[in-house]
């Protein structure tokens, strides 16, 4: 078994005595007492290797735990707890004092890291199950765990998209499995003795070895080959909360889920919500729903409305600007700044314009969170040769920002408000150098 050790750390404990795991015998035994039969420094960490052991070291998914060893004269704080082979080596950073080779150490795990991550463990496997009821497959294979403390995920080998009415589903049945207080028993055998007993049941990952293997159980729910460590029962767990769903690749969907009093946070957070959306909308929890369905009816007929609105402003004032701008012979230019309106309204705006006037050439600009231009050309102002694409790039230089669209119709915006009358002077004497030319 590889591990995540520095490679002369590896080369240190290489060779030591196999060591005696604690928590496989007791997964609850939280303190116990060892004899240090190996202490190597290595930067700011110390690897310590104890001849016994509850600490468990990262695998199946389950991070490594972490705690503190006492020794006689000195004290360690494990950050993380690795396995080389049949050696645990405990990553620690030094507390006070020493901790020497052969010196008797007291062991303490931090329960509340290492229950909670028994509780997701065994969580994932009971939702596993659940997934594989759901979906209607009877076989299924885990492509990837990670257990935590807080929240933790499967990813399972499955082609196609989870919808949430599964995830609920998903949810409940797990939840029912917790409730029902099912067992969970563990002992050890071969990959081999192991399928042939449960067959297609078998939960197993792409990286499972061979040789002697530990088979957990949920009675009458889950069995599968692992290596971490699991509560008794599943009344242990508590709530399991299903959180989301993604697709890492093509046919890989990743489900994540958090496990006892996490998952009973979320709810408490979620129903704290809830009761305050129904205060803010007099109702009861039960008719917040319906409650906001009818309050985004309201605002979808008040957003028409304030739509129609909108359009009889721009007709009332595209009616104000008629007749103005200055003539170039048959043809006639309008420059106009209209504060605080935004782009969508000033195309409307010019749009009007021309559509009334053939021979009118508009140039509108605003500022709302940026500079806007708009410019464009009555039918016969196109025909005769104005192109409102090609004369808006200088001006969209000035307002630092981009522009283009069609000989009918241009726009340009950009960052540079306080340049947006610069722009439009500058849009408007290439219009006007058009204009005159086609007037020669």
């Amino acid at each position: 078994m590889g591990s995540l050790l520095p490679s002369n750390v590896e080369d240190e404990v290489l060779g030591l005595p196999r060591t005696t795991l604690l928590y496989y015998e007791n997964p609850y035994l939280r303190e116990f007492e060892s004899r240090v039969l190996r202490v190597v420094s290595f930067g700011e960490n110390c690897y310590a290797v104890l001849e016994q052991t509850c600490f468990f070291p990262e695998g199946g998914g389950q991070l490594g735990d972490v705690g503190l060893l006492i020794g006689p004269a000195g004290k360690l704080r494990v950050v993380d707890t690795q396995a080389m082979d049949d050696v645990i080596v405990h990553v620690a950073v030094p507390v006070s004092g020493e901790v020497k080779e052969g010196e008797a150490v007291h062991g303490s795990i931090n329960w509340d890291v290492r229950y909670n991550r028994m509780r997701h463990h065994t969580g994932s496997h009971v939702v596993f199950s659940s997934i594989k009821k759901v979906l209607d497959l009877e076989e299924l294979m885990y492509m990837g765990v990670q257990i935590k403390e807080e929240v933790s995920r499967i990813d399972i080998s499955y082609g196609k998209p989870i919808s949430p009415s599964q995830l609920r589903e998903i949810e409940r049945l797990s939840n029912k499995v917790c409730l029902e207080n099912r067992r969970v028993k563990i002992w050890s055998t071969t990959r081999e003795e192991a399928e042939r007993t449960y067959g297609k049941r078998l939960g197993l990952t792409e990286v499972t070895p061979s040789g002697t293997v530990r088979v957990v159980e949920v009675e009458d729910w889950d069995v599968a080959l692992c290596c971490g460590t699991h509560v008794s029962s599943t009344a242990e767990i508590g709530l399991i909360k299903v959180l989301d769903r993604s697709r890492l690749q093509k046919g890989v969907e990743r489900i994540e889920f958090t496990a006892g009093e996490r998952a009973y946070q979320y709810y408490d957070d979620s129903m704290e919500t809830l009761s305050a959306l129904a205060q803010l909308l007099q109702s009861s929890t039960r008719e917040v729903a319906s409650r906001v369905g009818l309050l985004i009816e309201e605002r979808d007929r008040l957003k028409e409305e304030l739509e129609k609105v909108k359009n009889q402003l721009v007709e009332t004032k595209a009616t104000e600007l008629l007749g103005q701008g200055e003539a170039f012979g048959e043809f006639r230019l309008l420059v106009k700044e209209i504060p605080e309106v935004s782009a969508e309204g000033l195309k409307r705006m010019a749009s009007t314009l021309v559509k009334r006037e053939p021979y009118l050439v508009v140039i509108l600009g605003s500022a709302v969170e940026k500079a806007c231009i708009i410019g464009a050309a009555g039918q016969k102002a196109v025909e005769e040769g104005i192109n409102m694409a090609e004369t808006i790039r200088e001006a969209a230089k000035i307002i630092k920002g981009g522009g283009g669209g069609t000989a009918k119709i241009a726009q340009a915006g950009g960052r540079e408000t306080s340049q947006l009358e610069k722009a439009l002077h500058q849009y408007a004497e290439d219009v006007s150098r058009r204009l005159r030319t086609l007037l020669q």
